[in-house]
């Protein structure tokens, strides 16, 4: 074997480690955002079954209050904070005199139990 077919298989040699070792690297990445995107489904799901989820319910007069709205993922409905009372989820749901409350249909309850779950987890 001659010095440039030595030279020419080293290199050869280098090059397939290194792929071998990005592939392994770009696997393991693979399943590791797998696996966080497990975690923060599992966490959105605890999230918003947590009665501690928060919630805007009206303060104003008007109709009688049939719903409450997200705090952190309000729909258009939610025109000025200062018209509602943030309380916890299980507070809301018994916030009015008339009628047992329920969430507003409108409103993103899965972006708000994301929020929510992160926030959770930040001051565990």
């Amino acid at each position: 074997m001659s010095f440039a077919d030595q030279v020419q298989a080293l290199r050869l040699r280098k090059l397939k480690v290194l792929s071998d070792h990005r592939k392994k690297v770009q696997k393991l990445e693979r399943d590791l955002d797998t696996q966080l995107e497990m975690i923060d489904l599992v966490l959105t799901q605890v999230a918003d079954a947590s009665d501690k989820l928060p919630c805007l319910v009206r303060t104003t007069p008007g109709p009688e209050l049939t719903i409450y709205h997200s705090d952190d993922a309000p729909c258009g409905r939610v025109y000025s904070r200062q018209n509602f009372a943030v309380m916890a989820e299980a507070d809301a749901m018994d916030a009015s005199p008339y009628a047992y409350l329920e969430r507003c249909t409108a409103c993103k309850w899965q972006e708000a139990a994301k929020v929510h779950g992160v926030r959770m987890m930040a001051n565990k």
